[in-house]
């Protein structure tokens, strides 16, 4: 189940939330509906059932992109618009944490074991309280795609919110997918032979521009052969985008991010970052025998062992005994920006350590209580049938609203 990490690394299948994670409705609400503001404030309402009322869940609909946003004419930066740009400073952050999951062999012989949760359909995801005031929701119309908010980031003076919008999905059984690493690769991910490449066109364009100066005749002239000049591109730390990650799994890749703060439209600086990150869930469970098979695998494009570069590097938080059932989180992150203002007074190193120890610092909270959270909910889930029926139809409750709420954006959108 599920980030991101990223920043994003904890994404949940967000159909329904505990009641204890959100306010109780009043005692004289008989109706008890979860409600969602949308599109000019107006709200959507998703009556509950009498069983997700005993069972104590509730649906989460916020999904509108002004709803999950006071900020929400600031646009989302996605990955592609950035694809192959390389920023001066670039942070990391790479984390493996395992959390013990009791499953009772009674529950695994019943179809209830921790694999058989794991690979439940997204929409039935549902929202596990997060610390820091972080929160999860849905998106608008989209089935697989969620939005991770975390208020109260600090960087040095500077305080932010970051807003992550992820892919979800279920990675079958010995399925590959291509992900991306900041832990391994060649600098700005560039190789060597493209630097070279690159060199020489910064050389020739210079004896080009060198060639037309010596030729100009008024300031005009020289203005426009020196526009003629290319700079070389940063080196930025590692990264690649091209590792095999093999299922089962429970994949969650971040697709676009934008920051909010006081300082961010001063700064402008949703023009001077990306975000990158895959964070995956894997489990071992007598369900599907994971338990004793192998762990997850991330494959380099020559066959090389990617597990043992990075997150095998990283010390583990949280340790289960051999045969012992468990969750474990594995996230892969970075950040790349180009500092504005007088932040790029700072040194490099200095900016990136300082980034790389808030990043670790958030990523360690998040996903160590999302991963507890996940377990306790797995035991409810496997002991408690008419909860199990709560989720379900939360989630198609969820479902609806979310296509409700699509279709009135666009509806308004073209009555504009």
């Amino acid at each position: 189940m599920a980030s991101s990490a990223l920043a994003s690394c904890v994404s949940a299948r967000v159909g329904v939330v505990p009641r204890s994670a959100a306010a109780a409705a009043s005692s004289g609400d008989a109706a008890a509906s979860a409600r969602r503001v949308g599109m000019g404030g107006r709200a959507v309402s998703a009556p509950s059932s009498s069983i997700q009322r005993r069972c104590g869940v509730r649906v989460r609909v916020a999904t509108s992109e002004a709803a999950s946003s006071s900020s929400s004419d600031v646009r989302m930066v996605t990955i592609e618009e950035n694809a192959g740009r390389v920023y001066p400073t670039n942070l990391r952050c790479a984390l493996q944490v395992i959390v013990p999951t009791p499953e009772a062999a009674a529950d695994a012989d019943a179809g209830r074991s921790l694999s058989d949760y794991m690979r439940l359909p997204v929409d039935q995801y549902v929202g596990i309280e997060l610390p820091m005031g972080a929160e999860m929701k849905r998106v608008a119309g989209e089935d697989s795609l969620f939005q991770l908010e975390i208020p109260g980031l600090k960087f040095l003076s500077l305080e932010v919110k970051p807003v992550v919008r992820v892919r979800v999905r279920l990675i079958g059984d010995g399925e590959k997918v291509m992900t991306w690493t900041g832990q391994s690769g060649f600098p700005g991910g560039k190789s060597p032979e493209w630097r070279e490449a690159e060199a020489t066109a910064v050389y020739l364009a210079e004896l080009k521009v060198k060639k037309a100066i010596s030729e100009a005749r008024t300031v005009a002239d020289t203005n426009a052969a020196n526009s003629g000049l290319l700079k070389e591109t940063p080196m930025g730390r590692a990264e690649r985008d091209d590792v095999a990650m093999y299922g089962p799994c429970v994949l969650i890749e971040a697709i676009s991010c934008r920051v909010e703060g006081k300082a961010v439209e001063d700064l402008k600086l949703n023009d001077f970052f990306t975000f990158r990150g895959t964070t995956c869930f894997r489990w071992s469970s007598k369900g599907d025998k994971s338990i004793t098979g192998p762990g997850l695998r991330r494959l380099g494009p020559g066959g090389d062992d990617e597990s043992n570069s990075g997150h095998a590097k990283v010390t583990p938080i949280g340790e289960c005994k051999a045969g012992e059932s468990n969750i474990t989180g594995w996230t892969d992150i970075g950040v790349a920006v180009d500092p504005p203002g007088p932040f790029a007074l700072l040194p490099n190193s200095f900016a990136e350590g300082v980034g790389d120890a808030v990043m670790k610092a958030t990523l360690k909270s998040l996903q160590t209580v999302f991963l507890k959270g996940l377990g306790t909910d797995y035991a409810k889930w496997a002991s408690d049938a008419e909860y199990r029926k709560a989720r379900e139809l939360a989630a198609i409750a969820a479902s609806a609203a979310a296509n409700a709420e699509a279709g009135a954006i666009a509806r308004e959108g073209a009555s504009v």
